[in-house]
């Protein structure tokens, strides 16, 4: 009896001591790989944390279970601060807490992007869309610490979101680690065959024209995508933008799916944000941070981060702008950094890879 107490004993020390070996090994794990990313402690401690801890071998597993956490935390984000809205203290709170919580929503759906299968996500485009999510988040943030309400908002901006999708995109092998990028009749190697052949014979299969001088199916772009709103079927759907400015602020939602615009070339089709002011208007030739007409009324016009940096050009005189309360001349170059490359989408971590040309400073 006592022997079979003693071995009983034994097995229950060694299961216990290789449980513990297995977490410390576990926790070595992640501690490593988080130690490679721009914001290891959050890293660390969330994945810890997660129900599905485990200890990855690939940086691709780690990066997988990265994108993850930053869903879990965007939903627990989501979901603690709809509560908010009750406690706004006047209009402005309130109009920016309900534009937070439609970017989080965003966020989410960006994410999702990421994890889904049926989506056939390549590295870029999963790139893409974190950083899209990543600029969601930002923008959030810039427009409450912009008009003196960050107090009201902490608990939905403490929650590390920002920092693991930032994790997320710099997990992402580097130029350093990828062949060189290479190119096809013109074309960077991630572009493909299809999509290549596609771009190439745009003229013979757009199906609608956009062409300011009536030679088209619309005259202006926001027409033809009004018009492809409204079509049947899922599939690619090619809007050929021929020569001339368009002055036109477009919103290709996420629920305007395969949308493809193409135009004449980089010095023949040019898309511009405008706005009528002083009887003439203002054009520009340099991330502006948002577009110059209002998109639903007065929607957002209070919460909204307008900045403009170094313009120059025909329009670049700025005594005539419109006077929203968002919108404001920048002469620091810090605050103007904060939408560079590198430091609003992480650009340098993983933009290289891409073959993408890009500017990561001011």
């Amino acid at each position: 009896m006592a022997t079979k107490l003693f071995i009983s004993l034994l097995l229950i020390c060694f299961c216990s001591l290789l449980s513990s070996s297995t977490a410390s090994n576990h926790d070595h794990q992640i501690d490593y790989w988080c130690n490679k990313t721009p914001n290891p402690e959050p890293c660390k401690y969330f994945m810890k944390q997660n129900p599905k801890h485990f200890a990855p071998q690939q940086k691709s597993d780690f990066r997988k279970l990265a994108i993850e956490l930053s869903m879990q935390r965007a939903h627990t984000a989501l979901s603690h601060n709809k509560g908010l809205g009750s406690k706004c203290r006047d209009e402005k709170e309130r109009a920016a807490w309900a534009d937070c919580l439609g970017l989080y929503e965003d966020t989410i759906v960006e994410l999702n992007h990421t994890l889904d299968s049926n989506t056939k996500c390549t590295d870029f485009d999963a790139q893409t869309w974190l950083s899209t999510a990543l600029t969601n988040l930002e923008t959030c943030k810039a427009g409450f610490k912009d008009f003196g309400v960050s107090d009201f908002m902490l608990p939905l901006m403490s929650n590390n979101v920002s920092k693991l999708i930032r994790n997320s995109l710099a997990l992402k092998d580097n130029a350093s680690s990828n062949p060189p990028q290479t190119y096809n009749d013109g074309f960077p190697s991630w572009v493909k065959t299809g999509d290549r052949k596609l771009l190439q014979a745009s003229s013979s299969t757009s199906n609608l024209v956009v062409a300011q001088d009536g030679s088209g199916n619309h005259r202006t772009i926001k027409a033809a995508l009004d018009a492809a709103a409204k079509r049947s079927g899922s599939g690619r759907f090619v809007i050929r933008i021929k020569s001339g400015v368009y002055r036109e602020n477009l919103d290709i939602g996420k629920n305007l799916k395969n949308i493809m615009l193409v135009g004449d070339g980089l010095k023949n089709t040019i898309i511009t944000g405008s706005r009528s002011v002083g009887g003439g208007s203002t054009t520009f030739n340099s991330a502006t941070v948002a577009g110059w007409l209002e998109w639903d009324g007065n929607f957002a016009l209070n919460t909204l981060y307008y900045g403009e940096y170094r313009n120059s050009g025909p329009g670049a005189s700025t005594s005539g702008r419109v006077k929203w309360r968002g919108y404001r001349v920048i002469t620091s170059a810090t605050e103007a950094s904060r939408f560079t490359v590198a430091n609003f989408i992480a650009g340098r971590s993983w933009l290289p890879a891409t073959g993408v040309p890009f500017t990561s400073g001011l």
